[in-house]
């Protein structure tokens, strides 16, 4: 009898061991300049125009004059941000250039756009947030002669200034609120200095470059970054686990997030309620959502206390704890 019992309990632990399965996930890492995680769709555009005029006037298209060169450069600006965001894999971007709202002609922030009609831009673009260029400026340095061995050195110094917003309307916040400066030295050397000035880049394909290189400068320190690690979930239990376990094999983490939280939210058993709140919790992690994890793994705890979950919370408050610390000091800026 004690034989059959030893067993049976060794039955009953390894089909519990069955339920869970490892896996490699990559998880989120917060930018320099931190968006919100689920903000995935963006509408990149810009108000700014390189107008002369009464700004009351410029704000509603009455321009005086119009720099096309600057305009030009502003354009290019947002085409550059739109591909750069694109080649992160992270956002899927729509770019639009001269859209129907109110303009500026500074490079610095005029008054934010009214959230009524952000709303009904994201509506008619389906996009959850619209990244907006509301300033801009270009400057081209003078040009400095330096005698060096054998010669001469030319140095100048393009600048691209752009204020950025960044509108989420459906939760009317600010999701970033930011004056960016990207510098860019030129140098060309030459025997004479005559030389050394012909030697120095510019004209447009120096300015284009410049924009680029800005663009690419300010988007490197938005995009998320991850790393691997191994987590474990409950691949069965509920057809709807083995449904999420397949998905997850294929890559679509979506539909599984999916089915987690029917059951998490839905069933009438508190123990898959348990199983798909845990799960839920290696969801919120893996895309940066760390406040959601942890409220999912307090709630598995709850409905079902296990050892594993309780390591996963220490975990999670643990990486919050860091989180928060690096907001403090400024390596992370969060302005939502």
């Amino acid at each position: 009898m004690k034989r059959c019992l030893i067993f049976l309990s060794a039955g009953v632990l390894l089909l519990s061991s069955c339920q869970i399965r490892k896996v490699s996930v990559d998880l989120y890492v917060p930018g320099k300049i931190e968006y919100p995680p689920e903000l995935r769709t963006l509408l990149v555009t810009s108000r700014y125009v390189p107008a002369t005029g009464v700004y009351e006037d410029v704000q509603w298209g009455g321009y005086e004059s119009v720099d096309s060169v600057k305009w030009k450069l502003s354009e290019a600006l947002v085409d550059s941000l739109g591909k750069e965001l694109v080649r992160g894999n992270h956002f899927l971007v729509k770019v639009r250039h001269n859209p129907r709202m109110l303009k500026n002609n500074t490079a610095g922030f005029p008054e934010p756009q009214p959230w009524e009609g952000m709303t009904e831009l994201i509506k008619k673009e389906f996009v959850q947030g619209v990244l907006l260029i509301e300033g801009f400026d270009y400057g081209t340095g003078p040009v400095s002669i330096l005698p060096v061995s054998g010669g001469f050195l030319a140095r100048r110094t393009d600048s691209v200034t752009m204020a950025v917003r960044v509108y989420e309307p459906l939760k009317r916040r600010l999701v970033e609120d930011s004056v960016f400066c990207f510098n860019k030295i030129f140098e060309g050397a030459g025997t004479s200095r005559e030389a050394a000035l012909q030697a120095l880049p510019g004209g447009p394909l120096g300015a284009y470059w410049v924009i680029g290189a800005a663009a690419a400068g300010y988007v490197g320190q938005v995009l998320p970054g991850s790393y691997p690690e191994k987590r474990t979930f409950y691949q069965r239990g509920d057809s709807l686990l083995l449904v999420a376990d397949t998905a997850i094999k294929k890559g679509n983490w979506n539909r599984a997030e999916a089915k987690w939280t029917y059951l998490a939210y839905r069933s009438k058993d508190s123990s898959l309620q348990a199983l798909g709140s845990y799960n839920m919790v290696l969801a919120c992690e893996r895309d940066g959502r760390l406040n959601q994890a942890l409220g999912f793994a307090r709630r598995s705890e709850r409905l079902k206390p296990d050892r594993k979950t309780r390591e996963y919370i220490a975990l999670l408050e643990k990486k919050m704890n860091a989180y928060q610390e690096k907001i403090k000091k400024g390596d992370i800026i969060r302005n939502w």
